[in-house]
């Protein structure tokens, strides 16, 4: 289960020792069984789920639990919980039932995973003893995606006595096709009038659990008022227990069931003795209850006792776990302690909700200390959290719907936080540029009467660090390199993070045009930094940035060991925190550079899926375009264009949202890779161009002169080549080896044979430590001529004949997929016929995805690619239908 979910929320909730047993009820529950839902709907306080509990308690299978909470009302989390829900169950979580539903939980908001529902639905087909699936308090999804996907569940489900009974209970109705439902017999309701007490069920309540001695006419007098209301007879017993006035109270006991409650629970609190009454008051302000929250809250008193006496005297506490460690209170009871506590004492609330907020900080759970500090009012509190933790949050995919909170407080609030400003701009990242630097300006400008001081320096530091983020974007490095040089001399010693953020930007800029000396160290003292403060997502940004670096200067070997060793760090993120760390992305990608370079095509291919899943979970713009190009780039080198093109088109969508630099760079880098294909078509290559005229790019020398081959000027290539090796002044750099093959392959078509060799021998030189394969390789045809040639005069012979096996593996011929051509309108793709052989197996789509290192969404595609081309709707008939044709 995803570390980050609640489990107490999965467990069935124990059965209460104080309880009028409700025989009819439960029968009923049991007869529903013949039908796939059952659904039970009354108000608050008619025993919905003390009913369920009881049930689930002693129904003869298996029960899966799910209590929901309003955080739930989100599609990637509900069914986060629904598949772990299901996982409880033993046999299901043998079969992996529901498991692809985890992946979910990273999704947008509005995706509806229709492949992962279907497949959900086909896995329930299989299950020959049924389960009961109960969702509580179900009134708190209102997600229309979240219904829709039930719904359609539902409509799918196999008929019965095998599979799946959905449990729902809540206040209201789901807005679900109820009418349709009824009219096929698929549904079993339980409303109000089953749930409301008979009396004899009151005067069991009443005289036998509660301990109190009504006459029949006093337990009818109370139920006709309370129609039969359980709560409303658990709130009035409990105010009876200690009076002797009875019939006094039941005449004054009169009125809605809004002003009994209320009256009631004026009577139930001026009951308790005062220690318990402030207690229940003030932690009314949590969701959850637990002695160390309740104790920090409290300000220091023995909660664990507390909670244990609201259990034993039935005050409208629920036990999440049987270990009895957390508890809630009843969703109206808390509603109403909390209305008390604003109206006796609304100076206490923001003070309740800062302890909170500062006890769930102190845990490392952003989220409910974010709440809480919003909670409170207290916009400085906000603004302390939020900056104290930026960069974790911008890196906290969890935490990001909590900060858009930010975007709720008034604009003239705003004004006096200039830290919660400054804090929304940096979460605003690479996808609102513009928005970020509005708000800068606006601190900026408002910052002009504030006096010189140290919090004065500090926010110019941050803003200065900004400004650096921001114009690296855009590629614009005169004004990186001067704000990274304002914000270093601004911000504080203790800003160790921002400060090797900015030092990240400032030598990754300083390194954008080839290898530079000096950004070296600035780039090596920024992952020092980060790792110093033990921020690894930090660390991984930097590490990205150094490899790059390293790329730039050619050493790719130094580049692979950053990110082995930046890829170590993540991993121990991942077994402390139990989830990846999103900022890795860029180092998968950086590994699928050298990765292809070193013509290790499919493990290129797979690390870059790998930081593109990671990156798209993320949400950075940026980081997305580095994985996208360099998954085309290993594409490409595959021979695969048709997938290769595919990339770089959302490469190109993705660069014209961040600056027009990345649109340039992405034109070129596409170009450059089309180019890597065997035989790519010329009016692709045509059009690539116009692209790069389009965008307003200027072609590298190495790509130019490659397009001057292309068109037979040798001549002319030799003159760019000549230029920009006289530039480079002998510094390293990743173009020299490429450089010097492209001067072989301009002599070389010039018919000088010895200045041709003697290229190739530079560019060999260069390129072997390195092990810089595809360099050679994308050159084709006329590059594997020249190099047979150099292997017959014994010119670095080992390496040659390396690079000489590379070209005939890429010459190899895939597996004609001929059965496929013969009954197929369209064929599969060699990846189709591996995911359709692997879904005829026992594993689920997260394990065929680890099985291909790719992303679980990238195999849903390809499932649903291989249905539609199969003309299938389903796991098992695919499967059958390819044994059909022979294609398994």
């Amino acid at each position: 289960m995803p570390s980050n979910l609640l489990q107490t929320k999965l467990l069935i909730p124990p059965t209460r020792p104080i309880w009028v047993p409700r025989p009819h009820l439960i029968d009923q529950l049991n007869a529903g069984l013949d039908r796939i839902l059952i659904l039970i709907s009354a108000p608050a306080g008619y025993g919905k789920s003390t009913l369920l509990s009881e049930w689930a308690h002693q129904v003869p299978m298996p029960v899966a639990w799910l209590s929901l909470e309003k955080g739930d009302n989100v599609a990637s989390r509900f069914w986060a919980y629904f598949a772990s829900a299901l996982q409880t169950i033993p046999s299901l979580n043998a079969l992996h039932i529901g498991e692809e539903l985890k992946d979910l939980e990273n999704a947008s908001p509005s995706f509806f995973p229709e492949d992962a529902f279907t497949r959900l639905v086909s896995e329930i087909a299989r299950i020959t003893d049924p389960l009961i699936l109960v969702l509580d308090d179900f009134h708190l999804i209102t997600d229309p995606t979240i219904n829709e996907g039930l719904v359609f569940v539902l409509e799918h489900l196999p008929s019965l006595p095998g599979g799946m009974h959905l449990v729902i209970s809540g206040r209201m109705d789901p807005p679900w096709p109820m009418a349709r439902m009824r009219a096929r017999a698929e549904i079993t309701e339980l409303r109000l009038r089953d749930l409301r007490f008979t009396s004899e069920e009151a005067t069991a309540f009443l005289n036998q659990t509660m301990g109190l001695k009504l006459s029949a006419g006093e337990v009818s007098q109370l139920d006709a008022r309370t129609e039969g209301w359980v709560a409303g007879l658990q709130m009035a017993a409990l105010s009876m227990q200690k009076r002797d006035d009875i019939p006094k109270f039941l005449e004054r006991f009169s009125g809605s069931h809004r002003y009994i409650l209320e009256y009631l629970i004026e009577e139930v609190l001026n009951q308790q003795p005062p220690r318990v009454m402030d207690f229940l008051l003030k932690t009314s302000i949590l969701d959850r209850l637990t002695a160390p929250l309740c104790d920090a809250v409290m300000n220091g008193q023995d909660s664990q006792e507390l909670l244990t006496y609201l259990e034993q005297s039935n005050l409208f506490v629920i036990p999440l776990d049987d270990e009895r460690n957390w508890y809630r209170y009843h969703h109206l009871f808390a509603d109403l302690l909390f209305i008390r506590l604003k109206n006796t004492q609304p100076d206490q609330v923001t003070h309740l909700h800062r302890r909170a907020c500062r006890w769930y900080e102190a845990q490392g759970m952003l989220p409910e200390a974010l709440d809480h500090a919003l909670s409170s009012g207290d916009r400085q509190l906000v603004a302390q959290i939020v900056s104290a933790n930026v960069l974790v949050l911008v890196e906290n995919d969890e935490v990001l719907p909590t900060l858009q909170k930010i975007d709720s407080v008034p604009p003239e609030e705003m004004v006096a936080l200039p830290w919660l400003r400054i804090a929304r701009a940096w979460v605003l990242g690479t996808g609102q540029v513009q928005k970020s630097q509005q708000i800068l300006d606006a601190v900026e400008m408002d910052m002009e009467n504030m006096p010189d001081s140290v919090e004065r320096q500090r926010l110019k530091g941050h803003i200065a660090a900004l400004r650096t983020y921001i114009f690296s974007i855009q590629g614009d490095k005169v004004n990186t390199i001067a704000y990274a040089g304002l914000a270093n001399e601004l911000l504080p010693p203790d800003e160790i993070s921002v400060r090797a953020m900015n030092l990240t930007m400032w030598g990754d800029v300083m390194s954008a045009d080839g290898h530079d000396p000096s950004a070296m160290p600035i780039l090596e003292q920024a992952l020092a930094l980060a790792l110093q403060a033990e921020k690894p997502h930090v660390a991984m940004i930097a590490a990205g940035a150094l490899a790059s670096a390293h790329l730039g200067a050619g050493r790719l070997r130094e580049v692979n060991r950053v990110c082995q060793d930046a890829l170590e760090i993540a991993e121990d993120y991942q077994i402390h925190y139990h989830h990846q760390l999103s900022a890795t992305a860029g180092i998968y990608s950086m590994l699928a550079r050298v990765l292809a370079e070193w013509w290790e095509i499919e493990n290129a291919v797979q690390s870059a899926r790998k930081g593109l899943m990671l990156s798209e979970r993320w949400g950075q713009v940026d980081t997305d375009l580095t994985g996208l190009d360099y998954l085309g780039r290993a594409l490409a080198f595959g021979n695969d264009w048709a997938q290769a093109r595919q990339v770089f088109q959302r490469a190109e969508s993705a660069s014209q949202k961040i600056s027009p630099f990345f649109w340039q760079m992405n034109t070129i880098f596409a170009l450059d890779s089309l180019l890597d294909t065997e035989a790519p078509a010329p009016g692709e290559i045509v059009e690539q161009i116009r692209r790069v005229q389009e965008s307003g790019a200027h072609y590298p020398a190495p790509l130019k002169a490659r397009l001057l081959l292309r068109d037979n000027q040798p001549g002319e290539a030799l003159v760019v080549l000549e230029q920009v090796l006289s530039e480079l002044r002998g510094q390293p750099s990743l173009d020299i080896a490429r450089i010097h093959a492209l001067r072989a392959l301009a002599f070389q078509a010039q018919g000088d044979e010895k200045q041709s060799l003697a290229a190739l021998r530079q560019a060999l030189e260069l390129a072997e430590p390195e092990n810089r394969v595809a360099t050679f390789v994308r050159e084709g045809v006329a590059m594997e001529k020249l190099l047979r040639l150099a292997l017959s005069k014994s010119i670095a012979p080992v390496f040659v004949q390396k690079l000489l096996t590379a070209f005939e593996s890429r010459r190899k011929p895939k597996p004609e997929p001929s059965l496929v051509t013969k009954t197929l309108v369209e064929p599969l793709s060699e990846r189709e016929f591996e995911v359709l052989r692997l879904l005829n197996s026992k594993l689920s789509v997260p394990e065929i995805a680890q099985e291909l290192t790719v992303a679980p969404s990238t195999v849903r595609t390809h499932v649903r690619v291989v249905y539609n081309k199969l003309g299938v709707h389903g796991r098992q008939e695919a499967i059958q239908k390819a044994k059909d044709l022979g294609l398994i």
